[in-house]
C-alpha cells in the first residue's frame, strides 16, 4: 500500500490528469438521454479537455516568459534613467559652480575697473608650501606688466585687503610673500585714533598677525573690532588697504609700548583671486 502512495506522489501530475479524464467520462454519463455513451463524443470530450489543459499550461508558461522579458525591459529602462538623472545632477552642480564662479568674476571686474589703484587681475593656481614661507602662485607675470615687490590686495566680504608683495616673476607666473610670513613687514596705523605701528606675521596662514610698537598712550582708545590699515608711511604699500581687526590688546605696566593681535581681513585659505597694484592711488 505505501509503495503506491509514493508512486502516486511521484507522478503526481499525470494521477491528476487520469482523475479528470475519468471525471469527465462520469459527468459526460450522466449528462446524456441516452444509456450508452457515443465513444466518438466521449474521446472528443476527453482531448478536448486535454487540449484545454495543454492550452492552459502553454498560456502560462508563456505568460511567466514574457512577463520575465517585461521584467527585464524594466530594469534596463530604469537603469539608463538612474544613469540620467546622475548626469542631470551632474550638470546641476557644474551649473551652480558656473554660477557662483560668474558672480565672483563679475564682483571682482567691477572692483578692479572702480579701484582707485591701478591693477592687474590674477588668479591663484598654487602654493608652495615647500619654501621658506609659504608663497602663492598666480598666472600672471612679466607679460602682464607685473614686478618685483608690487604689492598685491584682494577683494573679500567687500574689502579690499593686503594679501602681500611680488617676490619673484617669471614670464607667466608670479610668487607672493603673503603678510603672515615671518620675513612680512608692514607699517600700518589704527583707523580710529591713528596710531601706528608694525605689522609681522608669524609663519601661518591661519593665525593672526601682530602689531607691534604701537604707544601705550592709545590703550584708552582702541577697542576690539578695530581696523588696521597701511599707513603708506615708508612703505611699497600705499595707505589706506585694510589688514585686519584687533582682537587682543597686550602691554605690561613697565612696557613703553603696546602689542596688537591682528586677525587678517583676507582669509588665505580661501584666497581665489588677486590684483597686483601698479603704483599707489591716482
Amino acid at each position: 500500500m505505501s509503495d503506491f502512495i509514493s508512486i502516486v506522489k511521484k507522478h503526481r501530475e499525470i494521477t491528476t490528469l487520469i482523475i479528470l479524464l475519468l471525471f469527465s467520462v462520469v459527468v459526460l454519463s450522466f449528462s446524456t438521454d441516452r444509456k450508452l455513451i457515443n465513444p466518438k463524443q466521449a474521446g472528443f470530450t476527453v482531448f478536448s479537455v486535454v487540449q484545454r489543459g495543454l492550452n492552459g499550461i502553454g498560456s502560462f508558461f508563456s505568460g511567466t516568459v514574457n512577463s520575465i522579458n517585461e521584467l527585464r525591459e524594466l530594469k534596463s529602462a530604469y537603469e539608463q534613467l538612474q544613469e540620467k538623472i546622475s548626469e542631470y545632477e551632474e550638470i546641476e552642480r557644474n551649473i551652480d559652480e558656473l554660477r557662483n564662479e560668474n558672480e565672483q568674476l563679475r564682483t571682482q571686474l567691477g572692483f578692479s575697473k572702480t579701484s582707485p589703484f591701478r591693477n592687474i587681475p590674477a588668479e591663484v593656481i598654487g602654493k608652495d608650501p615647500g619654501n621658506t614661507f609659504n608663497s602663492i602662485i598666480i598666472n600672471k607675470g612679466k607679460g602682464s606688466g607685473i614686478e618685483r615687490d608690487m604689492p598685491v590686495i584682494a577683494l573679500q566680504d567687500g574689502y579690499h585687503g593686503l594679501v602681500g608683495k611680488i617676490s619673484e616673476v617669471g614670464q607667466f607666473t608670479s610668487i607672493i610673500v603673503p603678510i603672515y610670513d615671518e620675513s612680512s613687514f608692514v607699517s600700518a596705523r589704527l583707523q580710529e585714533g591713528r596710531y601706528e605701528g608694525l605689522i609681522t606675521g608669524s609663519g601661518y596662514s591661519d593665525s593672526i598677525l601682530r602689531m607691534d610698537y604701537v604707544k601705550k598712550i592709545a590703550r584708552e582708545n582702541i577697542k576690539y573690532g578695530n581696523f588696521v590699515i597701511t599707513s603708506g608711511m615708508n612703505s611699497i604699500y600705499p595707505k589706506g588697504i585694510y589688514i585686519g581687526r584687533v582682537t587682543a590688546i597686550e602691554g605690561k605696566e613697565w612696557d613703553t609700548s603696546l602689542n596688537l593681535e591682528i586677525e587678517p581681513i583676507v582669509d588665505f585659505t580661501r584666497l581665489e583671486y588677486v590684483f597686483v597694484l601698479k603704483q599707489e592711488e591716482e
